[in-house]
């Protein structure tokens, strides 16, 4: 199933780029929670709409790839300190959509690969099993895939040339790939077999995002009709089980709060009765998004409160079940990414450098403030990779942050 493609990779010039800089009113971060359970610049900067707030000194810029136009990473993989992906989108614009952006990184840089812009505009998810189990997936006129094995790139149309499909989110375990999405009517959830793919699962609604291990799958995002934006959906896990032998056979939707307006973006699973999402919730009348976090325990899902009252949540990562991060926006300090850090019995924030400054005359009220965050944990090191973009339209930026 599927239409096939191979190609070589190749290696653009790198360019080092950073950015920084100050011109909010600096405000001190909010204390650390306990929870009951789990364009043309001017010379001077406006007033800031929401305070800059203090630096972790943990997490610093670090220059990837130089990318052309409008730019933004999505998503990052690690399987150790030498080997990382992220992935993601370049010389975009108002009045077009782009190209794919992906990046590796070696241990000593950043360095850009090679995606035919025929295959995807924009790659939005990547997922690692091992320095050669690596998956990509992203969207041009049909959703598409790529899988790395060490050498080469091998590219796919899962779902041929069909139109209005997209692809999500990815996860790769054991040699198997699993991958969500949605088509004009629900939410899709394939799987690489390690021979072709095959449907796995239709539900309603749509799916965002995918986590998996042998013998599990959990795939989340919202029972709202893909593309609605009137009918407000509430959050959607679907967990999928081996029944005898090591495949996915039965698939249970998980009884999640009833939370109106809820959206979940991703979702990691530390052990089978062990797993975070996290998302947002859009409340009636048009009002600010609230952060959601929710955790399985082997038993339920409930929700977590976090910090922070205001924004939303686009990534997790964990090394276990008492170091969880979490990457997002939290919209009184919408100039620097947040990041929320659980070490078993309370959460702590913190937040990454102000990355540009607010000007007078910048072309959109959002060209300072994070519009995408994604973070990884590097196995074999106690590192973090959070990549993201900064701005809006023409002024979008990429960014990429580490934490040592």
């Amino acid at each position: 199933m599927g239409n096939k493609r191979r190609w070589p990779i190749a290696i653009t010039c790198l360019a080092l780029v950073t950015a920084c800089g100050g011109g909010r009113t600096a405000a001190p971060g909010p204390a650390a929670t306990t929870l009951p359970s789990p364009g043309h610049a001017s010379t001077a900067p406006a007033a800031a709409a929401t305070g800059e707030t203090a630096v972790s000194p943990n997490w610093k810029p670090v220059a990837g790839a130089k990318l052309a136009g409008s730019a933004a990473l999505l998503d990052v993989a690690a399987t150790g300190p030498r080997d990382a992906w992220a992935v993601g989108y370049k010389d975009s614009a108002e009045d077009r959509e782009g190209t794919p952006a992906l990046q590796h990184w070696d241990g000593t840089r950043w360095t850009q690969k090679t995606i035919s812009p025929s295959d995807a505009w924009h790659l939005v998810g990547v997922s690692a099993g091992g320095p050669d189990d690596v998956w990509i997936v992203g969207n041009a006129g049909n959703a598409y895939t790529a899988h790395w094995d060490g050498t080469r790139w091998t590219g796919w149309h899962p779902f041929g040339v069909a139109d209005d499909y997209s692809l999500t989110g990815v996860a790769a375990t054991g040699g198997h790939a699993w991958l969500v999405g949605r088509t004009p009517s629900q939410g899709v959830i394939m799987e690489w077999t390690g021979r072709r793919f095959r449907n796995a699962l239709r539900a309603d609604g749509y799916f965002t995002a995918v986590t998996a291990e042998p013998g599990h799958v959990w795939a989340v995002g919202t029972d709202a009709p893909p593309g609605a934006s009137v009918t407000p959906g509430t959050p959607m896990v679907w967990h999928g089980t081996a029944v005898s032998g090591p495949d996915i056979q039965s698939w249970q939707r998980g009884r999640t709060p009833e939370i109106a307006g809820g959206v979940l973006r991703k979702v990691w699973m530390v052990t089978p009765s062990d797993v975070w999402a996290v998302g947002s919730v859009s409340p009636p009348g048009g009002t600010a998004e609230v952060p959601l976090v929710l955790h399985w325990d082997g038993a339920s899902w409930k929700q977590v409160q976090v910090p922070v009252s205001r924004g939303k949540l686009d990534g997790v990562t964990a090394a276990g079940s008492g170091d969880v991060w979490i990457s997002g926006i939290d919209a009184d300090h919408s100039g620097q990414v947040l990041f929320l850090h659980f070490d078993g019995r309370k959460w702590t924030p913190s937040y990454g450098p102000l990355l540009r400054r607010e000007r007078e005359d910048q072309q959109y009220p959002q060209s300072d403030d994070i519009g995408r965050t994604g973070i990884t944990r590097v196995p074999g090191s106690s590192r973090l990779w959070a990549v993201g973009s900064v701005g809006w339209g023409d002024a979008e930026a990429d960014f990429i942050l580490r934490h040592d």
